[in-house]
């Protein structure tokens, strides 16, 4: 007789058994919070509903402005989940706002920043609401998210017109390719601006979208920063880019540029005639960079340099030597900015990163497209600029069963 196996079984019951009760546990869970949260929000709004009109229920006092006249229900969509059935007191002569929310508030600003960064890496209205209603909240229309994505882009204007009011002594430049979609897929150009301080720390003070890198586009980026009260820095950074370098001297005729000693070794590496000679090449010429305690020793290094690698790779040699001077300016800064200001890397780390952000979309449709993804980019990386989007300006009726 064949022996009956119920082990399979028994493990399949207790897997199910496993999975209901972690269920059951959060939902739990939640919904105490849920219980929790409203019962401090409805203590808030009675509180500060006796402040003002100046008495508890029931209390004769003649500090009294007025009478209660009942009150109304109101939902709240916030960071938790969505809290039902509010109670929300009315006085009789008096037109009372809360500080908690603003009036005709349904929804937490947190939570309208969150469901505005899923409707754009969902890149679908269909999409971010299902992703809204994973985390226990509403289903909101597509006229709510279409709203909210216009008071994002004015968000973003405020912030491409806000002053400048700090001082940034080193300025890079940069720009990224991306790939726009207007009649037919083309390659645009997005320039960045990142001021620099002393202590090191780094701001994006602005951006441009171009059809190229060019040097009118670099110089209505810098004059757009010097309207807005950027004073002249005391060194502006880049690559090898001669459109760069033209404008911002256009705009800054007695600032100094530094062009950075990475692209432009790496440059050289066009030009060898011998591969073998690539890594040696290659180091020797970082290194009378790196290595160099002053201009006297770079200048040093640079001339044996010359008699080792001259004869060997001239044009290697020539490509290094053309346009030397504009890659030394860092000599004449303090010695312990050396590292940040000799090569361009501030602005590659933070444009890989942007690459990161913006690879997910694939392509742009249009300038406003690519604009407000750029911005969602920089409020990922710094919370403090996430706009606080106001609620109070989305009808009530774009809000859906959930």
């Amino acid at each position: 007789m064949k022996q009956l196996n119920f082990d399979a079984h028994f493990r399949t019951r207790f897997q199910e058994c496993k999975r209901q009760f972690q269920d059951r546990f959060w939902d739990e869970m939640h919904q105490q919070i849920l219980r929790q949260v409203k019962q401090m929000i409805q203590g808030l709004i009675g509180a500060e509903f006796n402040a003002i009109i100046g008495a508890q229920p029931y209390e004769r006092t003649q500090r009294r402005r007025t009478k209660r006249n009942g009150y109304y229900f109101r939902n709240l969509e916030t960071r938790y989940g969505r809290i039902q059935d509010l109670k929300i007191p009315r006085a009789r002569s008096l037109d009372v706002r809360f500080s908690l929310f603003d009036r005709w508030q349904q929804v937490e600003s947190r939570v309208l920043n969150a469901m505005l960064q899923a409707y754009l890496l969902a890149r679908s209205s269909r999409c971010a609401q299902q992703i809204i209603q994973s985390f226990d909240h509403s289903r909101f229309s597509r006229t709510f998210l279409q709203r909210l994505t216009h008071q994002f882009e004015e968000a973003l204007q405020s912030w491409m017109n806000r002053p400048i009011t700090k001082a940034w002594p080193y300025v890079f430049i940069d720009g990224m390719i991306v790939d726009v979609k207007e009649l037919h897929l083309q390659k645009w150009c997005v320039l960045w601006a990142m001021g620099m301080d002393d202590q090191r720390n780094m701001e994006i003070l602005g951006f441009l979208v171009l059809k190229t890198e060019s040097q009118e586009g670099t110089e209505r980026l810098l004059r757009d920063l010097l309207s807005r009260g950027l004073i002249p820095p005391r060194l502006i950074i880049s690559d090898d880019s001669k459109a760069i370098e033209k404008g911002a001297a256009m705009v800054f005729p007695h600032t100094p540029q530094q062009g950075c000693i990475f692209h432009k070794v790496k440059a050289t590496a066009r030009y060898l005639r011998n591969l073998n000679n690539r890594k040696p090449f290659l180091r020797q010429a970082a290194d009378i960079y790196l290595k160099a305690k002053n201009k006297r020793s770079l200048i040093k290094r640079l001339q044996n340099f010359k008699s080792r690698w001259k004869s060997k790779e001239p044009e290697a040699w020539r490509s290094l030597i053309t346009g030397f001077e504009r890659t030394i300016t860092f000599l004449d800064f303090p010695k312990q900015h050396w590292s940040w200001i000799r090569t361009s890397n501030p602005m590659e780390r933070f444009i890989e990163e942007v690459r990161d952000w913006t690879r997910r979309f694939g392509y742009f449709q249009g300038r406003g497209n690519l604009m407000t993804a750029l911005f969602t980019c920089l409020c990922n990386k710094n919370p403090e600029l996430v706009p606080m989007l106001n609620a109070t300006r989305i009808q009530k009726d774009t809000i859906l069963s959930a």
